[in-house]
């Protein structure tokens, strides 16, 4: 599996992980009101997932950081871990307040098609770490990178819509 040559690429992305993390509560905490507002749930199906997937950035490049854990662990723990979260995108309700607010069709893709994709992948990168296949860190690369990027990109249009909903 090699892990060691990956250090400081999973130290690095654990790292962007809960840097935005902080960054994403400094954000929420500028605007408490119109995050806690009941006809804004739109905001928090939105706004909570960012902080799931820099998060789940986080916990997979600290998992993988810890030295001799077993490749069929770390397996076992991103096929669970994937499911989890896949099963909390669906919980958020992303697709339905997505469709009643009628958003462009690019909000889905960042909204819910590149996260289902990125915990895909991840699924995908366990079970290839279970049959010991060689690209399975490859995946998993992939998929942190994707959250990160999705998060940071729906972050900030969060950021707009809520200085434009604080400004009403």
């Amino acid at each position: 599996m090699g892990l060691t040559r990956w250090h400081e690429f999973f130290l690095l992305i654990g790292t962007a992980g809960v840097t935005l993390t902080g960054l994403l509560f400094v954000v929420v905490s500028l605007a408490p009101r119109v995050v806690a507002n009941q006809q804004a749930t739109g905001v928090r199906a939105f706004m909570s997932p960012n902080a799931v997937f820099f998060t789940t950035t986080l916990v997979v490049s600290a998992v993988l950081l810890v030295p001799d854990l077993p490749a069929r662990i770390i397996g076992s723990f991103l096929c669970l871990g994937s499911i989890a979260s896949l099963a909390y995108l669906v919980y958020t309700r992303a697709h339905q307040q997505w469709r009643q607010s009628k958003l462009p069709r690019l909000d889905w893709v960042w909204f819910i098609g590149f996260p289902t994709t990125a915990y895909l992948l991840l699924l995908f990168a366990g079970i290839a770490l279970l049959l010991q296949l060689v690209l399975s860190m490859h995946a998993v690369a992939a998929a942190l990178i994707l959250l990160l990027v999705t998060g940071i990109r729906n972050a900030w249009d969060m950021v707009i819509w809520i200085s434009r909903e604080k400004h009403k």
